[in-house]
């Protein structure tokens, strides 16, 4: 499912694949390892210990949340991931991103509300309403199937019921201002999936890069681990696509709202606009 990638030779092309599920990996290069390597510097300024084992302390909960919380969006990580979509060969000029998250997923996956927590089944799409949105994600640390990010590919273009016509990503932000958690992040899964549905782990390591449509249907693996699981994502959407209409289909979401304002231009910080 995951296709090995070192630079893109068609933009156009590998916009079409991603919009249509494929999944690409970019492989190691100098700058996705200098990325790697600031984030575990700038963790260790925080905790000092062995990162995967964060989990055994008994204020895991509290470095956790310090560690999302001071690296968020931190203009190094912001910088060298600018860099490597310019390697890669992908259009910075007209790209627009969101927050740059180093995220603390803990071995037991029994806090799901938390900011340093384990994800629902979920699209991300479900959250924006925008399906022109190409996630990347990756991971710091070494990730094991118990404790990473699962795939549900049979339901990329397969609808199912969710919560979508009653939430709301203004009330989310608007907590998550006042450190309150208590509201989903996203959309929730309102069916249990068949006990046959193909799960697909991501086992990639630290370097490579995930990049995926944010309309795949995924989630964090629910098996209790050994390892803490640190990784990083961020979303872009590029205002060409908006204006030709490529994107991944809407089979289930009914947001009222757009919500484009997450996303900032790479080059000057402006705010995207959606004026249709």
């Amino acid at each position: 499912m995951f296709i090995p990638i070192e630079k893109i030779s068609d933009l156009q092309e590998f916009k079409k694949d991603i919009f249509s599920g494929k999944v690409f990996v970019f492989q190691k290069s100098k700058t996705s390892n200098d990325l790697i390597t600031q984030i575990k510097n700038k963790i260790q300024n925080i905790y000092d210990g062995e990162i995967e084992k964060i989990h055994y302390l008994k204020n895991s909960e509290d470095i956790s949340k310090d560690i999302v919380s001071k690296l968020k969006n931190h203009e190094d990580f912001r910088k060298l991931f600018s860099n490597f979509l310019f390697e890669i060969g992908y259009n910075k000029g007209e790209t627009f991103w969101d927050r740059f998250v180093v995220r603390v997923a803990p071995a037991e996956n029994n806090l799901p509300y938390r900011e340093a927590s384990r994800i629902n089944i979920h699209r991300d799409t479900w959250g924006t309403n925008l399906y022109q949105q190409i996630n990347w994600w990756a991971p710091v640390s070494n990730v094991e199937e118990k404790n990473t990010m699962i795939f549900y590919p049979d339901y990329f273009d397969v609808p199912v019921k969710n919560t979508t016509s009653t939430w709301d990503l203004n009330i989310y932000l608007a907590n998550r201002k006042k450190g309150d958690f208590s509201y989903p992040s996203a959309p929730q899964l309102k069916q249990d999936l068949p006990s046959n549905t193909k799960m697909v782990p991501v086992t990639i390591k630290p370097g490579e890069i995930l990049c995926f449509s944010g309309a795949h249907l995924h989630s964090s693996s629910k098996e209790k681990s050994e390892n803490t699981r640190i990784s990083f994502e961020i979303r872009t959407i590029c205002e060409n696509d908006i204006n030709s209409s490529a994107q991944a289909p809407n089979v289930d979401c009914d947001l009222q709202w757009k919500f484009p304002k997450i996303f900032k231009k790479i080059n000057d910080n402006s705010p995207l606009k959606i004026t249709s």
